[in-house]
């Protein structure tokens, strides 16, 4: 039987950008397991790669907080993502000039607080029901097990655990 949650591991500043300028919507990667490392290895869990693990995520992101890691490269790479995606978002005239250099200017800002990760607990039926729930094709994949995505997820579906789960 599968999970009645889907997990989602996030910076903390990913929720603000999607409350602060994308209406609460937010795009996420997602699976079936927290922490495919305790998963037998018969079990689909076991063959997810770590960087697709929401425990595994988490623990990268909390130990480049704590240690204030200049050279995160997860940290680099959210940087990276966040600073393309406000492009992309101003020139399809979702977001105007002014919150995207915001947004640009809070990802290369020195803060270590907003990189703290989030896990988000989704219910996962509703968003099956819906057909919302997609799976990464597998030359999309970090490695044979399965991940998803949501493109549409709002805010008022899904739990936060701030800081991850153990």
């Amino acid at each position: 039987m599968a999970n009645k949650l889907l997990y989602s591991a996030n910076p903390w500043i990913a929720h603000q950008i999607a409350v602060n300028y994308r209406k609460g919507i937010h795009w996420v990667w997602c699976s079936e397991y927290y922490d495919p490392s305790k998963a037998g290895s018969a079990s689909a869990a076991a063959a997810i790669a770590p960087s697709s693990s929401p425990k595994e995520l988490c623990d990268q992101l909390r130990a480049a907080c704590d240690r204030e890691d200049r050279h995160s490269p997860q940290i680099k790479r959210y940087r990276g993502t966040y600073c393309r995606l406000a492009a992309t978002w101003l020139a399809a005239g979702e977001i105007t000039k002014d919150q995207h250099d915001e947004i640009v200017a809070q990802v290369r800002a020195v803060s270590w607080r907003i990189w703290r990760p989030d896990v988000y607990l989704i219910p996962r039926d509703p968003i099956i029901v819906a057909g919302r729930l997609h799976r990464v094709p597998p030359r999309h994949r970090a490695a044979y097990g399965v991940e998803l995505q949501i493109h549409d997820l709002h805010t008022d579906e899904f739990d936060i655990i701030e800081g991850g789960l153990p």
